[in-house]
Parts: C-alpha cells; structure tokens; sequence
C-alpha cells in the first residue's frame, strides 16, 4: 500500500530514542568517571598528601578472608567461647587498616560525597561552554474521503519540524545565541512534494554594568571549583582521623582480650588457693568463715572472667563492622602489635608542633578560604546595585516564500542592535543582600579565629594528656610490681596460717587491676601521641605507632 512505508519509518523513528537510551547507560557512566576523575586528579595534586584513593568509587570485591593466615589453635581463657577464635584469621594491624579504607561504610560515604561534588563542577563548567541542543516533532496523518459509490480517496501527511541551537555564556557574561530552524510538509498523495519554512537566528547580549565583568558572571563556576578542593581537603583530614581511629579500636579489641586473659589466669589461680584452703579447713586448721569468704571470692572471679569474655566478642563484633567484614567472620587480632606498642615523645617542641598545625591543617586552609569567599561575595553584592545595562545584536535570515527545504535567503535577513536598561529602583532586595553578605564574612572572620584557637587548644591538650599518660604508664608499672610482690606475701602467710582471707582476695583483685591498667594506660598514652601528631602534622594519612 502506498502508505505502509511512511507509518513504518514513523514508528520506527519513535523507538530510537528509546534504543539509544538502553544502549548508552554504559557509555554515559564511563564518560562521566572519566571527566570527574580528572577533576579530582588535578584538584588533588593541590592538596599535600591526598592520595590516589578518590580515583576509584567503585564498590568493594566480595571479602576473600581465606587469603588471611589462619590461627588453629583456640585459646583456654575463652573457656566454653573458645570456638570464637576457632580456625579465625589473624589480622595484623596493617591488614585491619587496609580492610577498612577499603570496605568501611562511613569511609566509602565520604569518597563518594567528594566525587559528586565534582560531578556537580562538570555541569556548571559546562553552563560556561557552547551547549548544543536539537529537537524536532514528527507527525503521519492519514485522511479517507468518500468520492462516490464504493470511491474513496486516501491522502497521507507527514509534517516534520527540527530545531538545532547553540548557546554560550562566557566568563565575562557574555552570552550568545544561534538558532536554526526548519519544517516542511510531505503529501504522499497530491500535486504538492514538498515546501519548506526555515530561519537562522544569532544573538549577543553583554552587560556593561551589573553582573559585567569575570567576578560577577564566573562567581557560580568561582565557587563551584574552590567547592570541590575544600571537599578533597575534608577527606584528607578525615581519613587522617579515620586512620587513628581505626587503630585506637584495634588496640581496645587487645585490651579487652588481655583483660579476659588476666580475668582468667586470677581465676585459675584462686581456684588453687581454695582448694587448698578447704583441704586446711577439713583439718580444722582453718576457720569455715574464712573459707566461705575466699569461695565468694571464687564465685566473683568466675563472674567477672564471664563479663570480660562476653566484653571481648561484643568489642570484636564491633570492630568487624567497622572494617566492613561480616560479624560472622571469625577473626583474630594479632598480639604482636600490642607487644610492640611503646610510650614515644612526639618530635620537636609544643611551640614547634602549634606553628606546624597553624601552618598544615587542611581544616584551617578551608576556613581561611571561606573568609576569601565572603569576601569575593561582598564586592559581588556591592556590583548588584548598579543599574543593569545590557548590549544586545541580534541578526536573523530567514528562507524565501514558497522555498523547497532547507532554503535561506542572504536577502531576508533583519540586524538590529540595541541596549536593555534597568534602571533598578528599587534596591532594596539588593541593599539587604549586601548587608547579609557584610554579616556573613564577619561571622567567617569569627569561626576563622575560633578555629585557629581551638586548634591550639587541642594541640596543647593532646601535649599534657601525653604527659599524663606517660606518668600514669610509669606509675602503672610501679603499681603491677608492688601488687605481684603483695600476692606473693599473702599467699606465703596464708600458707603459713598467718594471713586473712580478705588480704588474700584484695592482694589477687589488686594485681588484676593493675594488670589491666598497664594495658589501657599503655593504649592511651599511645593514642595521645597518635593524636598529637594528628592534630600537629596532618601530612601523614596513617600516624607512626606510638
């Protein structure tokens, strides 16, 4: 039939959008990585220590634990829970901080925020180059008219129109625009082939007063570019945090599993004493009073060996989540690393670590730049309160009167050229604006200085809680040879039928608490130097073992 044909392209054009829309997922994905990661790449070589790890947003591979070394053997002071450790693999703290910049949900968070800051920088970066847009409407119509008896006359129309433009704002507000358009008719039965209606437009607009000039018109694309620095500089400090973090849970995962150890070895040994001391009383060489006190005793370290374990697996499941590994992973922390922790002195002076932090914290680089940024936006809104006086050509050239396509005619074209004034009367929305924005850089001047003291604030205190620390580890040690000394006696006099039960129990409850105190005090005293190194070098993404 002689309008198959047409219907068919029609149909056929309406479903190719839709192919290419299916067809192109992909392709729009590796484009947009592309251009972003390059932002980011150029971004980051301004910032000292970034890394390459913004690079990749991808999600993390399934967790292959069997590439881990396995520990076979269970410990006993896990007691009926020794399975816990069971066939676990051992992570050392190099493999737990590598597990969790590669899996930890809150760190994957921040790394995707800072790529769709950049995301964001490619469209407005493109607002300021040449935008091409295109689009047309198509149209079959089919008309059945009846002639006469058993005569009908078919007639088929397709209309078509297309429109293609080009615009582009320049950083100094000028703006141009380019327009081409065209339709046509198509009568597949009757006299007429084909006629067409086509025209050509250009536009230039340039502000002379108002929002003339680069500061104005390139503020939107100013700020979005500085956006995404402060960004890369937020995650470099973060991950420096994160980092000590990561390690200070490493180290309370050891600290409560030393403190199940202790808890268990003060049992076992009590265990001892009571039955020697029962067998004493038997012989009636010991008073039942005192033997019931030392089995309350007995019964408080089963309880408290209990506690310890079960504070141990809650503080290892914790731990598990933060490395982004299932809780039902058994894993193992490695003991070396706590054996190796040591108390060291952070390099240099107080005065020397201030001026360092005052001179390399991201943080305060970002805050000095929002002052540089109220700034920038006061004499931005001192500018809105000028008049708006626009120069503004324009030329068009259209097709001829009965022409066949796509058909422009040099002789029909129109050229005007002229000014757009605003006289802008009323300036109040703009007097308000300056005065907000006057308020706002003083606030920023404000939380700049807040900053700056705040981080001599912490530096300071980081400085005496390390000295503190490092007492209370000196202090710690003192205490754990005086209560080993002290269980020594009283276990001697209470063999000897000189001693109490109370002096016994008190002596075995003070060596478990300071043998637990060496441990925490050791892990704090290193987590003040970690943090005084933080806090006074950032450079580092993952501070030296204190």
């Amino acid at each position: 039939m002689p309008f198959a044909r047409p219907r068919q392209l029609f149909i056929l054009s309406l479903m190719m959008p839709l192919l290419m829309v299916q067809c192109t997922s992909g392709f729009y994905r590796k484009r947009a990585d592309k251009e972003t990661f390059g932002i980011l790449k150029h971004k980051s070589s301004k910032v000292p220590n970034s890394g390459d790890e913004l690079m990749n947003i991808d999600p993390p591979a399934p967790i292959r634990m069997s590439d881990l070394e396995k520990k076979t053997q269970s410990p006993e002071f896990l007691g009926e829970r020794k399975f816990v450790e069971a066939d676990a693999s051992q992570l050392t703290l190099a493999k737990a901080l590598a597990l969790s910049v590669e899996r930890n949900r809150p760190y994957l968070r921040r790394k995707e925020v800072v790529y769709l800051s950049a995301l964001d920088l490619t469209l407005t970066r493109q607002r300021f180059s040449p935008i091409l847009a295109g689009g047309g409407s198509s149209t079959f119509r089919e008309r059945q008219l009846e002639a006469g008896v058993n005569n009908f006359v078919r007639t088929s129309t397709l209309t078509t129109d297309g429109d293609v433009g080009l615009s582009s704002l320049g950083r100094a507000g000028t703006r141009i625009a380019v327009d081409l358009t065209t339709d046509f008719v198509r009568f597949f039965t009757g006299g007429l082939g084909r006629a067409g209606d086509s025209s050509l437009a250009l536009t230039l607009s340039q502000p002379l007063m108002r929002g003339a000039g680069y500061l104005a018109a390139s503020e939107v694309l100013t700020q979005a570019e500085r956006s995404v620095l402060y960004s890369i500089r937020d995650f470099t400090q973060f991950r420096k945090s994160f980092a000590v973090d990561i390690a200070d849970s490493y180290f309370r995962v050891l600290q409560a599993r030393e403190a199940a150890k202790n808890s268990f070895m003060a049992y076992q040994a009590f265990k001892e004493t009571v039955k020697r001391e029962t067998a004493m009383a038997e012989a009636n060489r010991r008073s039942k009073s005192s033997l019931g006190r030392l089995q309350q005793a007995d019964i408080s370290n089963n309880r408290s060996w209990i506690s310890t374990v079960r504070n141990y697996e809650r503080a290892l499941d914790s731990f598990k989540i933060d490395l982004g590994i299932p809780v039902e992973e058994r894993i193992v922390l490695d003991e070396a690393d706590l054996s190796d922790l040591k108390v060291i002195d952070p390099p240099g002076s107080l005065e020397d670590a201030i001026q360092t932090a005052m001179t390399t914290r991201l943080d305060l680089w970002n805050s000095r730049d929002s002052v540089e940024d109220g700034e920038r936006q006061v004499r931005i809104a001192k500018q809105e309160l000028l008049p708006t006086v626009n120069s503004v050509i324009s030329y068009d050239l259209d097709s001829r009167p009965g022409s066949r396509g796509l058909e422009l005619a040099n002789r029909q074209r129109n050229v005007s050229a002229g000014l757009d004034l605003d006289l802008n009367l009323n300036q109040k929305p703009e007097r308000n604006v300056l005065r907000a924005t006057e308020i706002e850089l003083q606030r920023r001047q404000r939380d700049l200085e807040l900053a700056e003291e705040n981080v001599r604030n912490q530096i300071r205190a980081s400085w005496r809680d390390l000295e503190v620390a490092r007492k209370q580890y000196d202090l710690a040690q003192r205490g754990l040879n005086v209560s080993e000394q002290r269980l020594n006696v009283e276990e001697a006099f209470m063999g000897e039928g000189q001693g109490t039960a109370l002096d016994l129990i008190d002596a075995q409850q003070d060596l478990i608490d300071a043998r637990n105190l060496v441990v925490s005090t050791l892990i704090k005293a290193g987590n003040c130097g970690r943090c005084a190194i933080l806090r006074s070098d950032p450079r580092s993404p993952i501070p030296p073992r204190s």
